[in-house]
């Protein structure tokens, strides 16, 4: 029996082995950081969605106030007004109640605001509710005989619904409330 005792060449081996197992583990590194990379950028976009629209969210509410403050600003001539990057489509906006179908189509968009990148749009529907009122009673001397007074009033409640679409196809979607005291 004869015995394998030539050793030349197994460096040469051991090297190749070395190098696809590196290699291995190369791919796998960049394919993990690609990975990451898509992840992070989703992550950006649906951030970014958010973030725009909340700031139309807090457009909205401006627009109402202003809309009260300038009773949907009548002496405007035109059914659609731009006020810097927001586009209002109905200028009485902040009177309607119906808020069934918002967002089905672009007609049923109260406005929209630009903010360079995608489409953010807004609706808004509002509810009229009496307010809760306090009384108090004071006696003065004679029985059932006393002073009282009272307060109480109204409030509109607005339902603001925003949304923003990015290029990417990412969606958000904000819904919140705002009372005006009347």
């Amino acid at each position: 029996m004869r015995q394998l005792n030539n050793q030349s060449g197994s460096a040469l081996l051991f090297a190749i082995l070395m190098l696809a197992l590196l290699t291995i583990i190369g791919l796998s590194a960049s394919s993990n950081t690609t990975l990451e990379l898509l992840i992070a950028g989703n992550e950006k976009s649906h951030k970014r969605a958010f973030y725009f629209a909340d700031g139309a969210n807090e457009v909205a509410k401006e627009l109402i106030e202003q809309g009260i403050e300038e009773r949907g600003w009548s002496d405007r001539p035109g059914v659609e007004i731009t006020l810097g990057k927001v586009h209002l489509i109905d200028k009485n906006f902040y009177l309607s109640a119906d808020l069934n179908d918002a967002f089905a189509d672009t007609a049923h968009r109260d406005a929209t605001v630009d903010f360079g990148s995608g489409e953010t749009a807004l609706v808004v529907g509002s509810n009229t509710r009496l307010s809760t009122g306090s009384a108090v009673q004071m006696v003065s001397g004679y029985e059932g005989k006393g002073k009282s007074s009272a307060a109480g009033g109204a409030w509109v409640i607005y339902d603001v619904r925003t949304q923003h679409e990015s290029a990417n196809k990412s969606k958000a979607k904000i819904a919140s409330q705002w009372r005006h005291l009347l």
